[in-house]
Formats: structure tokens, C-alpha cells, sequence
């Protein structure tokens, strides 16, 4: 008869809840290693559930499914590979992979190179020497596997500049966009710089809970008109279009990676506005090796203003009043009355 894993640990916050985010501990790591993490994260408005690392893959998308808002599956070492591993089956909102261990590194010879090769933090160094659960010197050993691609969600790689047990560098030449912390070692959720992790890990979750992140500074023009331009198109919404049109006419789902390259669409970008677009009803996905997103409904019932409502929230934004209230019904009309096959006409994109 097989022995059911002890429950989760679970850090709810004290307001109305943002997102969720189950967290995959580490060789020899248990849920209470992630206290002053979860409890952190909990203070922003975010529920962390932390599985006990003999937690079923069942009992782990059980956990995702039965979350509120945003539910993004977070891992560290080989937790990192396992939620790789099932978001690969079944996608997340988003995905965090901490301390991944996909280079050949040094093993610990003794205990005090073990928690060297862990964590700067000395704080953190105390939890782990006073807890009786934390089961050292499991850094050996094989490994789960993992896929060979990320799965069509946010992710964000992080990962300790100087760690001991998986080497950076590997991490790096497998991912383009890596969080690197200074001076970080293996356990970089719970190392010295332990708070600029928590507030990146933060920051990532508030783009795929609510959208938020800061506007990119534009390079300076070499000459400027002297009058500004009367529109303006978000690259949002400019994106938006693109992956449109790279939709039309496809036969089959529509992987984002192929979206991206061919449209020239950041793919991170993309992911978050394909999430839009589909909670919007403009396309569906389908998850496993043939998935991607196709559109919902026929391209000549989709219109241009049905775009920007999704990625926007309004057609636009003007002052109360006359004449501004003529100007906001022109652009609605205008947009309502042609559909995205337009965008198959004329100048491409890509």
C-alpha cells in the first residue's frame, strides 16, 4: 500500500489573493526550507504552496488546478527540472526555474563544503544546520529528465553567478534570458542576496498576474518633427496584430516559438498576449507536442476593435466631453467595421 506524501506547507496572504505558486523543493530540501520565501511572497499578495518532495505529480497540478488568479509552478535543482517537466505536460500560466542543474559541477566533499556550495546567507546557513528534516550530502546521483523545449509560457530562468554544484554557464548556453544573481551560489532562492531574487521572482509575477511592467525608454531620434504624431500603437497591440495575421489560413495550431521568429515577436511578449487573446475568446490553445493556438472563430468575425479591447481595454483613452467623445466613436466605428483579414493585405509585418 502506497504511503500518501505529507500535506503542503501553505503561506496564504493577509489581502485579496493575486496568484498562486507551488514551489518544487530541491535534492534534500523540504517545505520548511522555503519559509521566509513563502512568507515573502505572501506579503504580495500571493498564496505559495510547497508540496513535500515525495508529492505526486497528480498532487502537484491538483495543487496548480485548485489555485486562485495567476498559478505559476516555481522549482529550484532538481524541482526546477521536475516542474519543467510538468509544465511540459500541463502548462502553467507561467513557470520559474531557480538553480537548474544542467552542468557537471563540483560534488560537496563534507557537510561544511555542502552548505558553502548552498547558500552565502548566514541566516539561511543556520536554518539548514538546525533542521532535522534537511537531508544532506543528496547533491549525487542521477537527475530527472527533462523536455527539450520550454513550454508556451512565461519563464523565468534564474540562477547563482558562481554556483559550485551547476555551473552558469551550461544554463546560459541552453537559454538566451537568464537571471543571473552576482556573487550567487547553488540554493539562489535562499542566498545571501536572497531579497533582489524574491523582488525579480515578484515583479515577473505581477506581468502575468496583472500585466504590469515598466515602459522601455526609447532611443533618442537623430531629428524630431515638430509636431507629435496624433496615434499612437502600443507594441502590445502592435504584436498583437502580428500574431493575428501569422494565424490566419493555418491549418493546425501555431507553436509560439514559430509565431515569434517569423513575426519577429519577442517571445515572452508573445506569451502573455496570446494568454489575452485567448481569455478574450479570440484564440484557443491546444497543450502537448501538436499544440499551439489557432483562432477561435472565423478571421471575418474578428475585428480589429476585438483586438485592441483585448489587449488594451479600450479603444482609447480621451477626455470627457465634446469633441473628445466624436473622436473615441470614430476610431470604434472604424475599427468595428473591418476585420483582421486586412491585416493579410498590404505591407507585412515580418
Amino acid at each position: 500500500m502506497t504511503t500518501a506524501a505529507p500535506a503542503p506547507t501553505v503561506f496564504t496572504p493577509a489581502v485579496a489573493v493575486r496568484g498562486t505558486v507551488v514551489v518544487l523543493v530541491g535534492r534534500g530540501e523540504n517545505p520548511g526550507v522555503y519559509a521566509r520565501f513563502g512568507k515573502r511572497l505572501a506579503f504580495d499578495g500571493y498564496t505559495v504552496v510547497v508540496p513535500h518532495a515525495d508529492a505526486t505529480d497528480a498532487e502537484v497540478t491538483a495543487a496548480l488546478a485548485e489555485g486562485e488568479g495567476a498559478r505559476v509552478l516555481l522549482g529550484s535543482d532538481a524541482g526546477a527540472l521536475r516542474a519543467w517537466s510538468i509544465a511540459a505536460q500541463t502548462p502553467p500560466d507561467a513557470l520559474v526555474l531557480a538553480a537548474l542543474p544542467l552542468g557537471e559541477g563540483d560534488v560537496p566533499a563534507d557537510h561544511e563544503a555542502e552548505i558553502a556550495a548552498r547558500t552565502a546567507c548566514p541566516i539561511h546557513r543556520q536554518v539548514l544546520d538546525a533542521d532535522p528534516d534537511f537531508r544532506w550530502g543528496e547533491l549525487t546521483g542521477d537527475l530527472p529528465e527533462h523536455p527539450e523545449a520550454l513550454p508556451d509560457v512565461p519563464t523565468l530562468v534564474l540562477h547563482g553567478e558562481v554556483d559550485p554544484i551547476a555551473p552558469v554557464e551550461a544554463v546560459r548556453a541552453r537559454f538566451a534570458d537568464v537571471a543571473v544573481v552576482r556573487d550567487g551560489v547553488h540554493d539562489v532562492l535562499n542566498d545571501q542576496f536572497h531579497r533582489i531574487v524574491a523582488a525579480r521572482v515578484i515583479t515577473f509575477l505581477e506581468g502575468v498576474a496583472k500585466g504590469a511592467g515598466f515602459v522601455e525608454t526609447a532611443a533618442p531620434e537623430v531629428t524630431k518633427s515638430r509636431k507629435a504624431a496624433p496615434l499612437h500603437v502600443s507594441a502590445r497591440l502592435d504584436y498583437a496584430l502580428r500574431a493575428i495575421a501569422e494565424l490566419i489560413g493555418a491549418d493546425s495550431p501555431v507553436r509560439c516559438e514559430i509565431v515569434a521568429r517569423t513575426r519577429d515577436i519577442p517571445l515572452n511578449s508573445l506569451v502573455n498576449i496570446m494568454i489575452q487573446l485567448r481569455k478574450a475568446g479570440l484564440v484557443s490553445s491546444r497543450r502537448g507536442r501538436e499544440g499551439g493556438y489557432q483562432l477561435a472563430r472565423d478571421a471575418a468575425e474578428i475585428t480589429l476593435a476585438d483586438v485592441v479591447r483585448a489587449t488594451e481595454g479600450a479603444i482609447a483613452t480621451v477626455p470627457a466631453g465634446a469633441p473628445w467623445d466624436d473622436l473615441e466613436r470614430t476610431v470604434r466605428e472604424y475599427l468595428e467595421e473591418r476585420s483582421v483579414l486586412e491585416l493579410t493585405t498590404g505591407s507585412n509585418h515580418g
